[in-house]
């Protein structure tokens, strides 16, 4: 069984908001890229692109057609708050100890991984601000690529974490919970 220490109430808190955060972009983005709005990645209104992100077409209707739209880009702004958050707290406060049963590959691995995550964090939401703020439709794929290396990233932290839960169960997931 781990036997270190957890995180800290408020680390716990602002990990699981930009974890919900993400998750709630995420789901947007994807209900976003579905509508007929047109306002996605092109999909809506018979898929025409050039279409997307809330400046062409009719214009921007931040209450209207593109409610989503206007949900998007405020989560995003929220992701960015909760990443200053985090970061500033992470500044000033003392993380615990690594976990006895990490090995030095795992701990390397988790190290590289957060830094990965914390980098993205800004990245995502940035380059979708640029993305709507220029209504460039040759910029869509930085993005779209920044949300597939987030993805990536998280997937490997995730792994991480299942991996020592359910096959190592050193119970490595109470730390954060």
């Amino acid at each position: 069984m781990n036997s270190s220490p957890g995180y800290r109430p408020l680390t716990k808190v602002l990990h699981w908001s930009v974890v919900v955060a993400f998750a709630a972009q995420f789901a947007v983005g994807y209900a976003l890229d579905a509508s007929e709005s047109g306002r996605g990645r092109g999909r809506g209104r018979g898929g025409e692109p050039g279409r997307g992100r809330g400046r062409g077409g009719d214009g921007y209707e931040p209450f209207g057609e593109d409610a989503l739209l206007t949900v998007h880009v405020l989560v995003g702004a929220l992701v960015v708050v909760l990443g200053v958050a985090r970061l500033l707290w992470r500044r000033h406060t003392e993380l615990p100890p690594w976990a006895p049963t990490l090995t030095a590959f795992e701990r390397r691995f988790a190290h590289r991984t957060e830094v990965a995550l914390y980098a993205l964090t800004f990245v995502v939401p940035v380059t979708g601000a640029i993305l709507l703020a220029s209504d460039d439709d040759g910029l869509l794929w930085v993005h779209v690529t920044a949300q597939v290396c987030f993805l990536a990233a998280l997937a490997c932290h995730v792994g991480l974490v299942l991996k020592h839960q359910l096959f190592d169960r050193d119970r490595l997931l109470r730390r954060m919970l």
